[in-house]
């Protein structure tokens, strides 16, 4: 008899994609490393939000995480029963932007699977 083959892995990072099978509810971290042109650490602050937008493939946006006082930089997305709902199997991308005394793009149009 054959072994039976498991899952991999939900959530996991697959070279810099985001990766979740449907349906999967889970909590995703990112810590924010931010540096300014003298190479100074960059601590947000409570004039600083966090947006972190999901969309289709084709852009048209899915879900946005708001995170205001954000502490040590580090923001957690929750993908709870209601937010893992929106999303069918398929590509998205997703941006993280900060917006306070400056607007920021950390990351732009990267790529998550749903499987």
């Amino acid at each position: 008899m054959g072994n039976i083959q498991s899952a991999l892995p939900s959530p996991r990072i697959e070279e810099g994609i985001i990766k979740w099978y449907v349906g999967d509810q889970f909590e995703l971290g990112f810590k924010l490393n931010l540096e300014d042109a003298d190479g100074e650490t960059i601590i947000l602050n409570d004039s600083d939000t966090v947006i972190v937008e999901v969309k289709r493939w084709d852009k048209e946006p899915i879900k946005d995480f708001i995170f205001t006082n954000v502490v040590d930089n580090f923001v957690t997305l929750v993908f709870d029963e209601d937010t893992t709902g929106l999303f069918q199997k398929g590509d998205y991308i997703y941006d993280i932007r900060i917006e306070g005394s400056f607007k920021t793009t950390v990351v732009n149009d990267n790529l998550i699977k749903v499987e």
